[in-house]
């Protein structure tokens, strides 16, 4: 299993991100996850984009997590996504 930390950035601000090697019996491939404020920033309160930008960013995350959460260690972490798609 390999991870690499990394940063989006939209709108001016940096947001952490890492990309996860997941193995799981519905889901495999490295994805990337991110925190739940970049979620935040890429929609509008009613639901829709902000921009073509902001979609074409959103598509490419597999996973919102609390920022909290992006900095556990690749087990923890893995624990999240396997929740996450139980």
């Amino acid at each position: 299993m390999g991870m690499e930390k990394m940063t989006i950035r939209f709108d001016g601000i940096d947001y952490p991100a890492r990309l996860l090697e997941i193995n799981l019996p519905n889901i495999s491939g490295t994805h990337m996850i991110s925190v739940d404020r970049l979620d935040v920033a890429l929609m509008t309160k009613d639901g829709h984009y902000v921009s073509e930008e902001a979609r074409a960013i959103d598509e490419g995350i597999f996973l919102y997590v609390p920022d909290k959460l992006i900095d556990v260690d690749e087990k923890q972490l893995m624990q999240v996504v396997k929740d996450f798609a139980a």
